[in-house]
Order: structure tokens, then C-alpha cells, then sequence
């Protein structure tokens, strides 16, 4: 299976904070947000992002939602996540942006019925890295 270079680009572009491992290696798919790896474990532990993204005038602005996850279930999972949490999201963000990192629970057993919220990581997801000197790699540079 080859890796999904096209999400990685969307999300540099989007959430210049978050970078996806593309590289063919049992870390490829893995998040890396603020330093912190969220690696797939095939069934058991995945994850998935859970965007609304705006941009603009207050007036004019239309959200846009993106969901992307590890495997095609965590998208579901997330979609699902966003239905039955939306009254308390649009309470705590109102018309701004967020971004948060969901983690699915066994998938293997439960399908997208199993969701953690991991956090919210808006700020580390808006920020944009800047490669490392000693290893070439992003880094986050925002403060913890």
C-alpha cells in the first residue's frame, strides 16, 4: 500500500503544525503534532483528526470540516464524533476554528463506536514547524 502523499500535502498546507509520516516504514501514517507521535496500531489504537476550519470575514465565512484519519473507519468515527458532539462544540468554538485529535478505541471489535478525545490541538496545528538542525525534521516551535 502506498503511503497517502497527497493527505500529507493537503495537511502541510492546512495545518502547517501536523505532519503525517509518509515514508514506507511501520511509523508511516503516524501524526506528529507539538513533537508528539501518534502511531498507528493497526486495530487496536488509531487516530484521527477533526478540523473546522475558517477563514475571512465573520460575515462571509463558511466552515469547512475535515476529517482525516488513519484508516478509512476513523474518518467514519470522526464524522460520528462531530454529530453527537456538535451543540457542545458550536457552544465552546462558536465561529472559530478548531482542531482536535480523536483516538479510535479497539476498531478491530467496534468499528467507529469507540471515540476518545485526546485533546485539542489547535494551537500546535496552527503553527507552523521549522525543520531541526540535527535532524532535518520538523519541530514545533511554539511554546508548550
Amino acid at each position: 500500500m502506498r503511503p497517502n502523499r497527497r493527505t500529507a500535502a493537503h495537511l502541510a498546507a492546512l495545518l502547517p503544525g501536523i505532519r503525517v509520516e509518509t515514508d514506507p516504514s511501520p511509523e508511516r501514517n503516524a501524526f506528529v503534532i507539538g513533537g508528539e507521535r501518534y502511531a498507528l496500531d493497526h486495530g487496536q489504537s488509531e487516530y484521527v483528526l477533526l478540523a473546522r476550519l475558517t477563514t475571512g470575514r465573520e460575515e462571509l465565512t463558511r466552515p469547512v470540516f475535515l476529517l482525516c484519519g488513519q484508516r478509512s473507519v476513523n474518518n467514519q468515527a470522526a464524522a460520528r464524533y462531530l454529530v453527537t458532539h456538535r451543540e457542545r462544540l458550536r457552544r465552546r468554538y462558536r465561529r472559530d476554528s478548531f482542531v482536535l485529535l480523536l483516538r479510535v478505541v479497539n476498531s478491530a471489535a467496534y468499528g467507529p463506536d469507540v471515540v476518545e478525545l485526546v485533546g485539542d490541538v489547535t494551537r500546535l496545528a496552527m503553527t507552523r514547524t521549522e525543520p531541526t538542525p540535527e535532524t532535518g525534521r520538523a519541530a514545533d516551535t511554539a511554546e508548550a
